[in-house]
């Protein structure tokens, strides 16, 4: 995966850190292409082994049943990517894990995260609504958020995608108390967007602030905490009116998905 230096998206994934009352907001937009790399070629055949692995136990299981079960049926179906016998299946879900481990280099989803984790939406209007409701309820709208998003993916031809794990959230560990996490993948721009919030507990926050104190950075990675910094602080010079923001915008009104 290549990752994409977009510069609209830079004053974006500005804002989208920032604190409340009761939590500091974690957020970004990053887009890449789904060229493989030299090491996501080895991610990629990590997970078809590991898929290959857990369908041949399934295939046990099912035969041991009685009645036996059709596990390739049952495969398929919990899958929000398709069947899994499907090399194409196979690889949008490999495309998922390589987004991730790119953007949270501190992590490595290979072998943890499964197909069931993920969850397809169907419905392009009903995934931006949801997206603009919590940013809404955070009282942080982000202007011309999807007109930007749409230039770089043509968003009427991706596929939706949303991280929903079934056994909690692997980033509880640091503290986070609630996330949010799509993919838009377009298959004929071969790109990703991914696109996530999550709110860390003010004390989990704290204690991380100090750990990376000093390592800002504008649209660029810090190395040492492995993360995104993006945020923006009380006497940075941008501001909401550098993004020409009026009343009159619309989110998603706008924009006739």
């Amino acid at each position: 995966m290549k990752f994409l230096p977009i510069r609209e998206l830079e004053q974006i994934n500005r804002f989208l850190n920032f604190d409340t009352s009761d939590c500091h907001v974690e957020g970004g937009c990053d887009i890449y292409t789904t060229k493989a790399a030299g090491v996501d070629k080895k991610l990629y055949k990590s997970i078809e082994k590991d898929l290959e692995t857990r369908h041949e136990a399934d295939l046990r299981l099912s035969a041991s049943l009685s009645p036996p079960h059709d596990s390739s049926a049952l495969l398929s179906r919990n899958s929000p990517f398709g069947p899994l016998d499907q090399p194409a299946s196979r690889r949008t879900f490999a495309y998922l894990i390589a987004t991730l481990n790119a953007s949270h280099p501190d992590y490595d989803f290979s072998g943890i995260l499964r197909p069931s984790d993920f969850r397809r939406e169907r419905s392009l209007r009903a995934a931006l609504s949801a997206i603009d409701t919590t940013l809404f309820n955070l009282s942080r709208p982000i202007p011309k958020l999807w007109e930007t998003i749409d230039k770089e993916m043509s968003l009427k031809e991706c596929y939706i995608y949303q991280y929903s794990p079934e056994d909690g959230d692997i980033y509880n560990e640091d503290g986070v108390v609630w996330s949010t996490n799509y993919f838009f993948y377009n298959k004929l721009r071969k790109r990703v967007c991914y696109l996530y919030l999550r709110g860390v507990s003010t004390l989990g926050h704290s204690w991380g602030s100090m750990q990376v104190a000093g390592e800002k950075m504008i649209g660029g990675r810090s190395q040492g905490s492995g993360r995104w910094q993006r945020g923006m602080s009380e006497d940075d010079n941008s501001s909401w009116d550098d993004m020409d923001y009026n009343d009159e915008d619309e989110w998603v009104g706008s924009m006739e998905f």
